[in-house]
């Protein structure tokens, strides 16, 4: 009796009990899931750094969480204020890119001494042999040589479609052969699953690993993925152990994605930081010293190579300088280059006009530093009308007259000294017979004439050629006036003293010959004026200088003045406001 009537006493209890929970805590907890609510913020700060650590300890699942968010979040950073992370990576993006070239011709040098004792040398030579005995490609003899295993490529395949989630590789361009591969072990798994399946109720048959003649294939299968890893060399123990505890982990993280899976592959490119570790190399431990040695084979080549480039670099640019420098002979008077190329090794082909007088090609050469053997010069003969070519020209004649001296200006070149007739009328014939010479008078105008001597007075040829040299000076001579006037200036009496006595001694050398000689004085002027008053103006400017001659002693018979007005010259562009002579003769010659 007792124990049936404590039954429903209990009962009651219990009821109690939860009628009192439920007072306390609210029905289904709400009370207390109230509570949590308006407290969480508090809760969470003060265990939320302890948790974090705790967890990071028990598997590293936090960072792999966390690294896909914090890259998300750094790359939206960058982009949108991209200017002030300039800023502030500037002060250090030198030391970077040093640092980066250096490593990268550290790991060139490294790369080339491989290659070079991989194919070039006698040991690479005996592991082809070794190679072709065991019957294995040359990469995979040396492969097992240099290493003991290398892992190439790792990939992550869902089981149920096959489709490639995601992959790393050691070498970024075997990435591209993740979905080939992943498409060839779903239908190998396929036909082995299919083929060699055991009586029902037994284990499916899977493959663990495929072996071909360059790597294995590890394969690693769970609930929902699978692992691949590519293998060269020999597959080790501990590497199915850290695939398997990687699979583990990314069901473990991924279960959501992989469970509603639906081709979308992005959710799993956040497994690249897990499947990373899993490309482990591992490195013979028995390597001799010979193989450990710094790489002096790639560094002795690559210094070799640096220096023949180096070589033809500096021949290509000394071989342009010196071809610019040879070019450069056509600025001297004289000189036309008309091709200049560079010819072989470091010789230049140079073809030119010279002129007689220019300078000489070889000595110039050499005054430039350049030596005349690597110069390989064709000159033809020219005569230049340059007036440095000219004037050297007249040097040459005049050398032979050592009482002669030549004055050369900006403008203009004129022979001064004294001679005899007859030595002055024979450079005068030099002249004439000199190429570029307009005017061999003008340019003799200075030299004095000494009086004929007593056998040169009766020849009348010299008589007769010494009254055309007088009357040609006397044509020549100009005198100037300033605007609107016709007054005679200091240098202008100047001019026409020494005409008068000219004009004397003309007139006496003439009567000698039985000639009559006259004197026209022209008056101009410019067309500032009007043309009456322009025509007066001229003439008042001949008389004037006519009534001067008068004066120095010239006989008025033989001078005659005359007014032109306005004389328009080319030279000129607005007439001239000048005097000019002209000598006419009357009887015999």
């Amino acid at each position: 009796m007792t124990e049936h009537s404590s039954k429903p006493g209990a009962k009651t209890d219990q009821a109690e009990l939860e009628q009192l929970r439920n007072i306390l805590f609210g029905y289904n907890g709400e009370q207390v899931t109230q509570v949590m609510r308006d407290h969480a913020r508090q809760i969470v700060s003060e265990v939320v750094v302890e948790a974090l650590h705790d967890r990071q300890r028990k598997d590293d699942a936090l960072t792999h969480i966390l690294t896909p968010v914090v890259n998300k979040s750094v790359e939206s950073s960058v982009q949108g204020q991209s200017e002030k992370f300039v800023g502030y990576f500037y002060p250090i993006v030198g030391r970077l890119v040093r640092k980066s070239v250096t490593a990268f011709l550290a790991e060139f040098i490294e790369k080339t001494n491989e290659i070079l004792e991989n194919s070039l040398t006698l040991k690479s030579f005996k592991w082809r042999f070794k190679a072709w005995r065991a019957g294995m490609s040359f990469s995979q003899y040396v492969a097992s040589q240099t290493f003991v295993y290398r892992v190439e490529q790792v990939l992550l395949i869902h089981n149920e479609t096959g489709i490639l989630l995601n992959s790393v590789s050691f070498n970024e361009a075997d990435s591209a052969n993740g979905e080939l591969v992943s498409a060839m072990l779903t239908a190998i798994n396929d036909f082995v699953t299919d083929s060699f399946n055991r009586p029902t109720g037994t284990e499916e048959q899977n493959l663990e690993v495929i072996k071909t003649a360059d790597f294995s294939l590890v394969i690693k299968r769970g609930p929902s993925m699978m692992l691949v890893a590519a293998v060269k060399g020999n597959i080790p123990q501990d590497l199915s152990i850290r695939l398997e505890d990687t699979n583990e982990t990314i069901h473990q993280m991924f279960i959501s994605d992989v469970s509603n899976f639906s081709g979308d592959t992005t959710p799993f490119e956040a497994t690249t930081p897990l499947l990373q570790p899993c490309l482990v190399t591992k490195n013979r431990d028995g390597a001799s010293d010979e193989e450990r040695k710094p790489p002096y084979l790639a560094i002795g080549l690559l210094s070799i190579v640096s220096l023949a480039v180096g070589a033809l670099i500096f021949n290509a640019y000394e071989h342009q300088q010196r071809l610019t420098k040879v070019m450069s002979i056509g600025e001297q008077p004289g000189i036309v280059v008309n091709h200049a190329e560079k010819a072989g090794w470091r010789s230049i082909r140079l073809d030119i006009l010279r002129d007689p007088s220019a300078v000489n090609v070889s000595q110039w050469l050499r005054d430039e530093l350049v030596e005349p053997k690597w110069v390989d010069v064709t000159e033809k003969p020219f005569l230049s009308l340059e007036p440095q070519m000219v004037n050297a020209r007249v040097a040459e004649v005049i050398k032979r007259y050592p009482s002669v001296e030549m004055q050369i200006t900006d403008t203009e070149s004129r022979l001064s000294g004294e001679l005899s007739f007859t030595r002055y009328r024979a450079l005068f014939s030099e002249l004439v017979a000199v190429s570029g010479i307009r005017q061999a008078k003008l340019l003799s105008d200075g030299i004095e004439v000494s009086p004929l001597a007593g056998s040169e007075t009766n020849d009348r040829a010299i008589r007769s050629a010494l009254l055309q040299t007088a009357i040609a000076k006397i044509n020549q001579t100009e005198i100037a006036f300033e605007s609107g006037s016709s007054s005679l200036t200091a240098s202008a009496r100047a001019k026409l003293t020494v005409l008068a006595d000219q004009m004397v001694s003309t007139i006496n050398l003439a009567q000698q010959l039985s000639i009559n000689v006259g004197l026209i004085v022209m008056g101009a002027s410019d067309a500032t004026g009007a043309n009456q008053f322009n025509q007066q103006l001229s003439e008042q400017r001949a008389q004037t200088v006519r009534q001067y001659l008068i004066a120095q002693g010239v006989e008025p018979i033989n001078l005659y003045a005359i007014g032109l007005g306005v004389l328009e010259l080319n030279a000129s562009g607005n007439g001239v406001r000048k005097v000019i002579f002209n000598v006419i003769t009357i009887g015999a010659q």
